[in-house]
């Protein structure tokens, strides 16, 4: 009888109940606010990295000989490194011709990086090892 009387006032009694309502919502609001902010960098990298291909493939695309020189390439680096993210020359290729990645570059000047790390802010969870692979193709205007 008593132990029923003793659960009955501990049912009735609400006192704490926001705090620990608190404490069990809080980590996962933390969490989805983290994974939010996480893909919208991850989101910035991809477009800064399309960005940056561009760039130097449309610099390429007025050069004489685009493969042979590194201009396509070093534009390519310093438009991405300018706004934020890590791209080195060595991960940077041009193309006259061909199909690297499956992208018919005849005429062109494609720009490419391939095995890129998209998400490195988000290794707690498992993403880090996602690459993309990104390719600018520009028509060569000076092409013999």
């Amino acid at each position: 009888m008593v132990t029923r009387r003793m659960f009955s006032l501990f049912r009735r009694r609400q006192d704490g109940s926001a705090i620990t309502e608190f404490a069990l919502i809080v980590p996962v609001f933390f969490l989805v606010v983290y994974a939010v902010i996480g893909f919208g960098r991850a989101y910035q990298r991809l477009n800064v990295l399309t960005g940056a291909l561009r760039e130097g493939a449309r610099l390429g695309s007025t050069l004489a000989a685009p493969c042979t020189g590194t201009a396509a390439r070093d534009k390519a680096v310093s438009y991405a490194t300018a706004f934020g993210v890590s791209l080195t020359p060595a991960s940077v290729l041009v193309a006259c011709g061909g199909t690297p990645n499956g992208v018919n570059c005849a005429n062109s000047v494609c720009v490419y990086v391939t095995n890129y790390a998209l998400f490195s802010d988000l290794a707690y969870f498992g993403l880090n090892s996602r690459m993309v692979t990104r390719t600018a193709v520009f028509r060569w205007e000076l092409a013999p």
